[in-house]
């Protein structure tokens, strides 16, 4: 009888400590997975170009993805490259040339994904106007801001067409009032991104006359990190550029760009937006998310050679010191090798 008692009492302790195993088991699967935060800058006031983010955030991708992302407007694309380079933020949506100028100055930071790959900086005309090849400029009164990027490639665009700049009527604008004052109906060109402000609800109809078509390429925009997230925070930026790529395939293969407004404007009720706009918005700046050396290519991928051309172009008019290669400025380490076919 001893021995039956003490083989009952050792079966209830190993039963016990199965079920004890067990229950710790499911409790730590059952455990919500710790959420890695990233900070997010954007380089302007809420518009339609940032409607992925907030897609993303709506249908619950970057929680999926283990991360708690945080996502702030800008007022520039320079000052968000300043910020993420001294650590201030981790990722941030900016214009790609700008974010070469600045790395080429000491700034740490780089192109962890190329979003509008296809250069979509110009001269804005009205679409009535007499204004169809650069040399129409001359005699016109031309609007620009000394801080975009594009006034960096002004005097390569009047050389290369042609253009006597001394013919031209250059008025230097701030950033914040160049748009308004063009769209107003005042002055006859404007210096600036180009897709955006072609869109038909827009007080002034425009049309674009860009750089690209003249032998000027430089890279739109895209996300950036710096340099030592990209050595340390591999798995977060792999995460985040991931989701991404997937909310920016489901606005340009999907049917998601409704719903894609409709998440921005839920997130940003402040700035009354509207939703024609905003979706008309997205649809202008989709042809520029490829060249012919990323066409066929995953969303995001950059091309080696796009790059080359960009670095060649802007050591030609001294805007980077001589000597860069491709992979001072960008890389792909963190783009999905996912098609970028329906």
């Amino acid at each position: 009888m001893g021995g039956s008692a003490a083989r009952r009492r050792l079966r209830r302790i190993s039963c016990a400590l199965v079920s004890s195993v067990v229950l710790s088991s499911l409790l730590f699967v059952a455990a919500p997975r710790a959420q890695e935060k990233l900070s997010i800058k954007l380089e302007f006031l809420p518009y339609g170009m940032h409607a992925p983010f907030y897609l993303a955030v709506e249908k619950g991708w970057f929680k999926q993805a283990g991360l708690d992302v945080s996502i702030e407007d800008g007022n520039g694309s320079a000052p968000a490259i300043q910020l993420v380079g001294a650590g201030k933020y981790d990722i941030a949506e900016v214009d790609l040339g700008a974010m070469i100028m600045a790395r080429d100055n000491g700034v740490p930071v780089k192109a962890i994904a190329g979003l509008l790959r296809r250069s979509d900086i110009g001269a804005l005309v009205a679409a009535n106007s007499n204004i169809h090849t650069p040399k129409d400029l001359e005699g016109k009164t031309v609007y620009y801001s000394p801080n975009s990027v594009e006034s960096l490639f002004i005097d390569s665009f009047f050389k290369k067409t042609g253009v006597d700049k001394a013919k031209v009527k250059l008025i230097s604008i701030d950033l914040s009032a160049k748009v308004s004052t063009y769209l107003s109906g005042n002055g006859d060109a404007m210096f600036s991104l180009v897709p955006l402000y072609t869109i038909d609800k827009l007080p002034r109809h425009s049309r674009g006359i860009l750089f690209a078509d003249y032998g000027i390429q430089v890279p739109g925009f895209g996300l950036i990190a710096n340099d030592d997230d990209i050595q340390h925070r591999q798995k977060a930026l792999a995460a985040f550029v991931s989701v991404f790529q997937r909310s920016w395939n489901a606005i340009r293969y999907g049917n998601e760009k409704d719903a894609a407004v409709a998440a921005l404007i839920k997130e940003r009720p402040q700035a009354k937006l509207n939703p024609v706009t905003m979706k008309e918005q997205i649809e202008s700046v989709i042809p520029f998310m490829d060249t012919p050396a990323t066409k066929g290519k995953p969303t995001l991928w950059q091309s080696k050679s796009d790059w080359e051309s960009t670095i060649k172009g802007l050591e030609a008019v001294k805007a980077i010191k001589p000597g860069s290669k491709p992979e001072d400025y960008y890389t792909n380490a963190f783009v999905p090798d996912t098609s970028a076919s329906r």
